[in-house]
């Protein structure tokens, strides 16, 4: 019993820190630059834990191409006052993030002005 007892202990305490790397970290934004683009939603997923956009934007040569836009889980954004309902497919959006380090087309948002022109900024209630 205490072999079989030492043992469940021995896997547990060893295996323990896997869990430790499925946290989703924002370390991969640059957190000192901030970005802002204009575009249209092409698809938001209120979800935890974060939650997420597509978003078409047209560049300088008029080409279009797609961001990723990451922000707080669903449980944080009803706390500041989202609902699901904020951003639709077809929404035109200003937001700003933090870029990725590697990807530039993917950002952590920091602020977003909504198609019905409410403004959001991250930890902050929304007007």
């Amino acid at each position: 019993m205490k072999r079989g007892l030492l043992i469940a202990l021995a896997v547990f305490v060893l295996a323990a820190p896997l869990g430790v790397g499925a946290h989703h970290s924002t370390a991969n934004f640059d957190h000192s630059k901030t970005v802002t683009v204009h575009g249209v939603v092409k698809y938001f997923a209120f979800t935890n834990p974060h939650s997420f956009m597509d978003l078409e934007v047209q560049n300088e040569a008029g080409e279009w191409e797609t961001y990723k836009v990451f922000t707080v889980g669903k449980v944080l954004m009803k706390r500041y006052g989202w609902t699901d309902k904020d951003v639709t497919p077809g929404d035109k959006v200003t937001v700003s993030g933090n870029p990725d380090r590697h990807n530039p087309q993917y950002l952590y948002l920091t602020h977003i002005v909504f198609a019905s022109g409410k403004t959001w900024s991250r930890g902050a209630i929304p007007d």
